[in-house]
């Protein structure tokens, strides 16, 4: 049996993705913390009822510091006191908020300092975690709930203790920990021979899983009571559900969110309306940073995995186009593969001179936003979009729609990115019929 882990000692100790995944977040501020949706929660750092952004950065800058320098969590507790003191964000305060409502709520204490703490680290170390075992999910496919098993562990969390499950089974989707405040369990990824060797059972069905609605709370201000999807795993003999809010995984959650997005998407009627979304969405910074941070890491490293990051939203005007030229409709969300960003930064490319520079290639989402021109490539039937880059104009290749390994969906798929050493062939081809120019100009 595991030996049991202090996940405090271990967020000492932090992966560069946890890092990354704080410093990647917005800001987002909210009233009742359940207005606060799971799967936002991979992507914004938010605290409940902290209505004054001047608060929120305070918090965020803290908890960042604490992940990365590996502080505890009573240095934690006594650095924000009296930050928060200061900033009027401390005991029971009467506040009134978007909508012109009063209430009186608990703002800053020492108890609610320490959940931050220990909600914020462990979220982001298991966050960090799953990036890590997904690009090694190849060597290591087999994943092993692992509770802590002391007192303060919840007899269901501690039920599902030693539960094997293919790393792309959908109870990841669902029970990948944390799974509740305070949840202390973490995941460990195994190869084939180390399962056979502890006798270990893979658990393969997928139907012991039920979604269902459940109380988050009752907002004060109408007497609703409000719900949230949660999800249920029991397969007779253990039965688990996350606390309300927790039925996620934070390594997937900020892409899940895009999956939604384009479903949401697709049911506005106003064309105009889906393309003012998309722009906004794809201007981002905190997006472009999200992937920038993804990109440096993997140039640097050099090691592609099986980890996949999006890009932005494919327009309106080329989504369309691509359906009138292929049949099927694509699936309006850019993404790139670990393996298709190396290949973008290959070794070849400097060799023959159309290597980007690497700060090109990790600010990729911020220059699809902004292409000079989009065109179709007739014999390929593929998306040409020809951007403006430090190094020059460039061509970044997208299989739109493309399937990537090791993920069930379908996407438009950032295939290859390089300089342009010769426009006049791009412009001899698209006056050949090769190509056919969507949008933008070549002049």
């Amino acid at each position: 049996m595991p030996q049991p882990i202090d996940l405090g000692v271990v967020a000492r100790l932090p992966p560069k993705e946890a890092i990354a995944y704080f410093r990647a977040k917005g800001y987002h501020i909210t009233w009742n913390w359940f207005e606060q949706q799971a799967d936002v929660h991979a992507r914004i750092f938010t605290v409940a009822k902290a209505a004054r952004l001047d608060v929120l950065s305070a918090i965020r800058d803290e908890v960042d510091r604490a992940k990365s320098q590996g502080i505890s969590r009573q240095d934690f507790i006594d650095t924000l006191t009296p930050r928060l003191q200061t900033l009027g964000w401390w005991g029971k305060q009467v506040m009134v908020d978007s909508q012109g409502n009063a209430d009186a709520v608990q703002l800053g204490s020492a108890r609610r300092l320490a959940t931050i703490y220990n909600v914020n680290t462990r979220v982001a170390y298991n966050a960090g975690r799953y990036a890590q075992m997904m690009a090694t999910a190849d060597l290591y496919p087999y994943w092993q709930y692992v509770a802590v098993g002391n007192s303060r562990t919840r007899p269901s969390h501690a039920a599902l203790h030693g539960k094997v499950f293919r790393y792309d089974h959908p109870f990841w989707q669902s029970h990948y920990p944390p799974n509740g405040f305070n949840c202390r369990c973490r995941v460990r990824a195994l190869s084939k021979r180390r399962l056979d060797a502890l006798g270990l059972h893979v658990t393969e069905e997928a139907g012991q899983l039920h979604t269902h609605e459940a109380a988050a709370g009752v907002d004060k201000r109408s007497g609703e009571i409000v719900t949230s999807p949660v999800t249920t795993f029991d397969d007779g003999k253990v039965k688990m559900t996350p606390d309300v809010g927790w039925s996620y995984h934070p390594g997937a959650a900020a892409f899940g969110v895009d999956q939604t997005m384009i479903r949401k998407l697709l049911e506005v009627k106003d064309a105009a309306l889906r393309e003012a979304v998309v722009q906004d969405l794809n201007n981002s910074p905190v997006r472009q940073l999200s992937f920038s941070l993804w990109a440096t890491r993997i140039m640097q490293s050099r090691r592609a995995g099986n980890g996949i990051h999006t890009l932005g939203f494919l327009p309106e005007a080329i989504a369309r186009a691509v359906q009138a030229r292929t049949g099927q409709a694509p699936a309006r969300l850019l993404a790139m593969s670990e393996k298709n960003l190396l290949h973008a930064d290959s070794d070849k490319h400097p060799k023959t001179g159309v290597a980007l520079l690497p700060e090109d290639v990790a600010a990729l989402p911020g220059l699809l936003a902004k292409p000079q021109a989009v065109l179709w490539d007739k014999a390929h039937q593929n998306l040409l979009f020809l951007v403006p880059g430090k190094a020059g104009l460039a061509r970044i290749v997208v299989n739109a729609s493309y399937g990537v390994k090791k993920h069930p969906d379908t996407l438009d798929v950032v295939i290859n990115a390089y300089r342009i050493l010769n426009l006049n062939k791009v412009k001899s081809d698209l006056a050949g019929g090769k190509l056919e120019l969507l949008a933008g100009t070549l002049d």
